[in-house]
């Protein structure tokens, strides 16, 4: 449906999914969705995703359903060559090097994905937020960059939207991030020093515009009955302190072996955090994953929560609740709001807490973490994994939980201010714009 020429609106997101594991990039996927549909209520939204299947997916949003659907490429060998990415990527360059519209339509109509990008009026890139960058591998830069391209290819351009750009440690990767930064047609970044970077890799030929992460729109839906281990005490007047435990942080990356190259003994400091924190008999600790993966993988929170538990004194355990719903990104965001404190290293674990007013501390494994936080005011909340050590992050967060009251009444004002500017920046991209 997506594909077909129409009078509606069509929109493409790249880079973000609701079919995924992963809440944070779940939540960009449908508060993409959301901030399209307020500027534009006629859209029709696809993602454009590497997917088994191009299944369709329904969003309540503003207590409207509304509809998702998905426009997909394939690196099986199984799939149809033209869902292939090794298909449309060369097509793409052929129809690009080809300016005759007649060989041009019958390239796009060799592949759904090439006939969508053709025929689109927007199409924006958020690479998972923060993997326009070479932290997680070159390779994997690149593998996220051939989409992209097909899209440049096809359309001369492409809107870059609210995330973070860098860190660059490879060569080949900057030259293709610069190549793709110099065709975007518009440039948006989530923090200050992204602005910088864009700056810095274009030689001044563009300029990012700063704009709070979209996860600021989610709206949030708590379920009726959350399912916790042990449950919660009904009536009892405590503090819930909300800690979510990033597993591939826990489990030392994809390398298993310090990826991140952190200073801090992250499972060592969440073990004493929480010991600390549950000192003070008015406290209880709920542990909140953010990713679900397969058992065994590096990935999974829940398994780092359980493992978490277990290196607890067993004497402090019945204090210690573990979500095991495993919820979609807006309830997921439901549940983080029943707390009155928050500690995490998902960013988008935190996001879901501080733009609820619930004040939230990140415990850092990279630079975007700082800048995200600083749009509403909050940097000094960020524990920088890659410089800090156990003792200075335990004496920070006890710094910090003893300040949350003046957090909370800060986020009661620029929580607010982020959200609106979030509305702005989407009524100035696509509210209306229409591809001629």
């Amino acid at each position: 449906m997506g594909c077909q020429r129409s009078t509606t609106f069509r929109a493409g997101i790249m880079g973000a999914s609701l079919h995924t594991g992963n809440r944070g990039v779940s939540a960009l996927g449908a508060s993409l969705a959301r901030l399209v549909w307020h500027s534009r209520p006629d859209a029709v939204v696809s993602m454009l995703i590497g997917n088994r299947d191009a299944a369709s997916k329904d969003l309540t949003v503003d207590g409207e359903v509304k509809t998702v659907y998905t426009v997909n490429y394939r690196l099986s060998p199984r799939a149809g060559i033209g869902q292939q990415l090794w298909w449309i990527v060369p097509m793409a360059g052929l129809y690009r090097a080809v300016p005759i519209a007649a060989v041009r339509r019958r390239i796009a109509g060799t592949s759904r994905w090439l006939r969508f990008v053709a025929e689109a009026d927007f199409v924006g890139d958020i690479r998972g937020g923060d993997s326009f960058s070479d932290i997680y591998g070159p390779k994997a830069f690149l593998r996220g960059s051939l989409p992209v391209l097909s899209v440049i290819w096809i359309r001369g351009g492409i809107h870059l939207l609210p995330q973070t750009y860098g860190p660059f440690r490879s060569k080949l990767a900057r030259r293709l991030a610069r190549y793709i930064l110099l065709r975007a047609e518009s440039i948006w970044c989530r923090d200050r020093a992204s602005v910088q970077e864009v700056t810095q890799l274009t030689d001044g030929q563009r300029t990012g515009t700063l704009c709070p992460d979209v996860a600021f729109a989610l709206e949030a839906v708590r379920p009726d009955s959350p399912a916790i281990d042990p449950p919660l005490p009904e009536e009892e007047r405590s503090t819930l302190i909300g800690i979510n435990v990033n597993g591939l942080v826990y489990n030392g990356g994809y390398t298993r072996a310090n990826m991140f190259g952190l200073k801090l003994d992250y499972p060592a400091f969440l073990k004493r955090a929480a010991e600390q924190l549950l000192s003070d008999h008015s406290n209880r600790l709920l542990l909140v994953p953010h990713t679900w993966a397969p058992e065994g993988s590096v990935e999974s929170d829940p398994a780092a929560c359980r493992d978490l538990v277990q290196r607890l004194p067993q004497g402090l355990r019945g204090r210690v609740h573990l979500v095991t719903g495993e919820y979609d990104q807006h309830q997921i965001k439901g549940v983080i709001g029943m707390c009155d404190f928050f500690i995490g290293s998902r960013m988008h674990a935190c996001i879901a807490a501080l733009s609820q007013g619930i004040p939230a501390v990140a415990v850092a494994y990279s630079r975007k973490f700082a800048g995200v936080f600083d749009v509403v005011g909050a940097a000094d909340w960020v524990i920088d994994g890659r410089t800090e050590c156990v003792e200075e992050a335990l004496n920070r967060v006890g710094a910090l939980f003893n300040r949350r009251e003046t957090s909370r009444a800060a986020l009661a004002r620029t929580v607010p201010a982020a959200q609106a500017e979030l509305m702005r920046a989407f009524e100035q991209l696509v509210g209306t714009r229409a591809r001629a």
